[in-house]
């Protein structure tokens, strides 16, 4: 009897055991089953090719100017404030997508839509403020609905197709500090980030890159001195040539004409102020009509070239000086009188 009974008993065993691990067994099997069959996440690749570049600008002498860079034609204009831009060119961001699709059964990049986020990161230096008011147009990539917000900016484009890559351009308001904000003039930058987001609002893929910027100090011209040549008595007879050494400051007078001492004859003389080391462009007129009881033509010199460049070193500022004479002819027939004019000179960066 009891030999008859161990089957038995060992077949209870036998079925417990079943019972207790079946459950674990059917269940990593389903597991397996489940995760071999399933299909994985596409792959989205993102680059931002190229900086949003304003190259060189002229900063304002007090408070911010900001540039706005257009993502329709990369063109900068100037949003606010007194600075400007010198160079030219494209300045605004392209970015490229592309997406992946996975082995096996994955329509994502045919089928879903593309939320794209765009917005400043932390990192600024010299005059460049951080980016703002960020703005966005299509390349290749359609958008879909419209975007919100600015910093950061959000929207999503259509499905680009499996391997496909699509372009969009971003433009944004580029702050440069004034003169008055004690920071160093030269190489600025900040730094902006865009990146594709799941629904739930999470970076799935990002791409950095900069802002970059030139900035000189706003260059100026003060008059510290008005062109005279005194007071000249007419010659007896036939004409005189009254001369003024731009350089020098003499007076000299040819032919029988008269130059009192007093008032005594001045150059004109001008300082220019702005970014040291940099060379700038002088333009003085040629010539220069004096208004009176007639008028004379007044030649003019200049003790500067047409293309001086201002003392010190970049990042600093610098000052330039120069002086402005002339000459003129006169006779004994010319009216006597009060004769005057507006010379007016200028000067920009090279």
């Amino acid at each position: 009897m009891r030999a008859g009974r161990q089957p038995t008993a060992g077949l209870v065993v036998w079925a417990v055991m079943f019972a207790a691990f079946r459950p674990w067994v059917l269940g990593a099997w389903l597991a397996a089953f489940a995760g071999g069959g399933a299909a994985s996440a596409a792959t989205y690749l993102i680059n931002v090719e190229g900086p949003m570049d304003l190259a060189t600008v002229t900063a304002a002498q007090t408070g911010d100017t900001v540039f706005r860079i257009s993502p329709s034609s990369g063109a900068v204009s100037v949003a606010s404030g007194a600075g400007r831009r010198i160079s030219s060119g494209n300045a605004r961001s392209q970015v490229s997508i592309t997406c992946r699709p996975s082995r096996g059964v994955d329509t994502t990049c045919q089928t879903d839509n593309i939320a794209i986020r765009v917005s400043a990161i932390g990192f600024v230096s010299g005059r460049a403020r951080a980016p703002t008011n960020f703005t966005v147009s299509m390349g290749t990539a359609t958008q879909v609905g419209p975007a919100t917000g600015t910093n950061p900016l959000a929207f999503s484009i259509a499905p680009p197709g499996d391997n496909g890559t699509r372009t969009f351009f971003v433009g944004t308001d580029f702050g440069v500090a004034g003169d008055d904000s004690s920071l160093s003039s030269g190489a600025g930058e900040n730094n902006f980030v865009v990146a594709i987001v799941n629904p739930g609002g999470i970076s799935i893929s990002s791409d950095t890159d900069k802002g970059l910027v030139t900035v000189l100090r706003a260059l100026a011209i003060t008059k510290t001195a008005d062109l005279s040549f005194g007071r000249i008595q007419l010659p007896t007879s036939g004409v005189s040539t009254i001369s003024l050494d731009a350089s020098t400051g003499i007076r000299t007078i040819t032919g029988t004409a008269f130059g009192y001492p007093t008032p005594a004859p001045t150059r004109a003389a001008f300082n220019i102020t702005g970014e040291g080391g940099q060379q700038v462009s002088l333009s003085v007129p040629a010539t220069l009509t004096l208004s009176g009881p007639a008028s004379l033509t007044v030649t003019l010199t200049s003790s500067a070239s047409s293309a001086p460049t201002l003392a010190g070193t970049r990042g600093s500022g610098g000052a330039f000086a120069f002086t402005v004479g002339g000459r003129f002819d006169i006779s004994n027939t010319t009216p006597t009188g009060a004769y005057s004019g507006m010379l007016t000179v200028s000067v920009d960066y090279n």
